[in-house]
């Protein structure tokens, strides 16, 4: 539900206050780079539209992108076998 400044300013934060070894885990509807699929995580994203000023659901390169900058290594997509996945990234 938050925009991307949001989602950048809230994984610094999260980076900042987890220990050395820490994990940060998000679970969310993931999109695809062309933000197209999968279609549940793509009509979620229209409620974010008309529920939210800034909210929207965003690609695993997006995740990894703001985690990156946040300080987060080891960044990676799990696929579950539901309609949301994980982006998992680490504090080394």
């Amino acid at each position: 539900m938050l925009g991307p400044a949001e989602n950048q300013d809230l994984f610094k934060r999260c980076f900042a206050a987890l220990a050395i070894g820490g994990r940060i885990v998000v679970q969310d509807f993931i999109l695809k780079s062309d933000k197209t699929a999968p279609c549940r995580a793509a009509l979620f994203a229209l409620n974010w539209l008309v529920v939210t000023r800034n909210g929207n659901n965003y690609s695993a390169d997006e995740y990894s992108i703001w985690l990156g900058g946040a300080g987060f290594q080891d960044i990676r997509h799990v696929l579950l076998s539901g309609s949301t996945d994980l982006i998992i990234g680490s504090k080394c």
